[in-house]
């Protein structure tokens, strides 16, 4: 099959082996953050029934944006949306996923305070992590913001 351009036909090979070369990047990055960003904004703002939505339309709950790795069931910690978090672990969302910095959903509750949260992701198998010289742990975070409700269930987990 020929593609014609003015005064040139090209075969759609040719065309692909062009085209490749400048947008190869930008088909896999913007595609890749394209494909997440729906289900990253469902997550984020609780929006429950568009995550199922998502997840059925075929969208894997540990998508992350590129590069930093964030991932939906750390948005949905972070804002305390509980049922959009238990939702996306019974979709098989990891539950102790780390983004670029090490961060995980347990430290988003933790920061946020949601009892709840904690509890869930607790009993879904987070481990809170030992500190390191760049990252608090979940314990530490509740502690330094007064979470007194977290302290307890922080300390029980294995």
């Amino acid at each position: 099959m020929l593609v014609t351009r003015g005064d040139t036909d090209l075969s759609y090979r040719q065309v692909l082996k062009k085209a490749g070369r400048v947008f190869a990047g930008v088909v896999l990055l913007g595609g890749q953050s394209a494909c997440s960003v729906p289900l990253l904004n469902a997550s984020a703002s609780g929006d429950t029934k568009t995550v199922l939505s998502l997840l059925q339309e075929g969208h894997d709950a540990n998508e992350s944006f590129p590069f930093v790795g964030t991932r939906p069931l750390t948005l949905a910690a972070a804002y305390g949306h509980a049922e959009t978090a238990r939702v996306l672990l019974d979709a098989g969302a990891d539950v102790n996923a780390e983004d670029l910095t090490g961060w995980t959903a347990l430290h988003a509750g933790a920061f946020k305070g949601d009892a709840p949260i904690v509890s869930l992701l607790l009993e879904r198998g987070a481990r809170p992590r030992t500190a390191h010289w760049f990252l608090e742990s979940p314990l530490s975070i509740a502690k330094r913001l007064d979470h007194k409700d977290l302290l307890e269930l922080l300390r029980r987990a294995p």
